[in-house]
């Protein structure tokens, strides 16, 4: 499913929206212990998980705490591909009960990419009314993290697609290899929150405040990316692509539509503040698994330098090329030609 925003929108959540959070990480990192940390620390919070597992009985689901949690099974499948019209019913259900529970949190399978999770909640504006992704947390084996990423494309996706990573069993691994760790991390994504932890113990309010998806958290991250030359990383490419001439917004929404679909297996985010040909204010462009779509930001400045700015984050991907065929939707390069 492709959802593009039919025009600019900025979004402004409220008190009706739910609060979620995602929960990815590769096999054995910790998702299910550190869920029963985040409950018992909020035992006043009424949380509702959503547990998935690719097998017809939850293992994992039986392990959760139970007495103050709700808890839905989708089993038998994977949130990222035949489950997903099943996640949207369920998700269509709880919103008419949203009065029942204060945060929902959606645990993935340890081989699920969860972008295509993040993308049940970009279908149309229902979803966006009734839920707010707050943030999507991917637990890291500290001891196996380095392995998962040279082997598994899933947990490079995990990886890419997160907003905070939580650096789990460190009591198992040396400062050195954690202070490593922590370094590759930021090269592959600058500006991430990392936090350290053993046992699926990590600081839940800090985690539940963080905002990670304001418009000005999102405007600055982006904003303070280098230009610098493609950073490689355990198969996976960083770099950052500037442009001081405004796009032209139709020609740049059908190339981002073809880009995504056409390299869908090697590009794993896109996420970029664009200059538009009339557009008095910032655009945040950000794709998630086949979709992408673009926001209102802030006002540009008067003193301002306006220039857009697009990180890509994936797998082989070619930066000369992705430069060129960007090139091709710049509104001068429209009226030149």
């Amino acid at each position: 499913m492709i959802f593009l925003k039919p025009k600019f929108a900025s979004k402004k959540m409220t008190q009706h929206h739910i609060p979620v959070f995602i929960i990815t990480g590769f096999l054995g990192s910790g998702k299910t212990t550190f869920i029963n940390h985040f409950i018992k620390t909020n035992q006043t919070l009424r949380v509702l998980v959503i547990e998935n597992e690719i097998g017809k009985t939850n293992i994992d689901g039986a392990l959760l705490i139970q007495d103050q949690t709700d808890i839905r099974e989708l089993t038998a499948g994977c949130l990222c591909c035949d489950l997903n019209e099943k996640l949207y019913d369920l998700l269509y259900e709880l919103s008419q009960k949203k009065d029942a529970f204060d945060v929902l949190i959606i645990e993935t399978t340890g081989i699920a990419d969860p972008a295509a999770v993040a993308e049940t909640f970009w279908t149309g504006g229902y979803m966006q009314k009734h839920y707010e992704i707050r943030s999507v947390i991917c637990l890291a084996d500290a001891k196996n993290i380095i392995n998962s990423l040279d082997q598994n494309e899933e947990a490079r996706r995990q990886l890419t697609f997160a907003d905070v990573v939580l650096l789990n069993k460190c009591d198992q691994a040396e400062r050195d290899a954690i202070n490593h760790i922590k370094n590759i991390i930021s090269d592959i994504q600058p500006e991430i929150h990392i936090f350290e932890g053993s046992e699926g113990v990590f600081p839940i309010d800090q985690l539940i405040n963080l905002d990670v998806h304001l418009t000005s958290k999102k405007e600055k991250m982006i904003s303070d990316q280098s230009p610098s030359k493609t950073k490689k990383h355990q198969g996976i490419h960083t770099f950052t692509l500037t442009y001081e001439d405004a796009f032209d917004y139709r020609k740049l929404k059908h190339i981002l539509m073809l880009l995504i679909n056409v390299n869908k297996q090697q590009i794993y985010r896109i996420k970029g503040i664009l200059n538009i040909e009339g557009m008095d204010e910032k655009i945040i462009l950000q794709s998630v698994y086949k979709s992408y779509r673009m926001e209102e930001g802030s006002p540009w400045a008067e003193n301002e330098k306006r220039e857009s700015k697009i990180v890509f984050i994936g797998h082989e991907v070619e930066k000369e090329s992705i430069d060129r065929v960007f090139k091709q939707c710049l509104a001068k390069a429209s009226s030149d030609s």
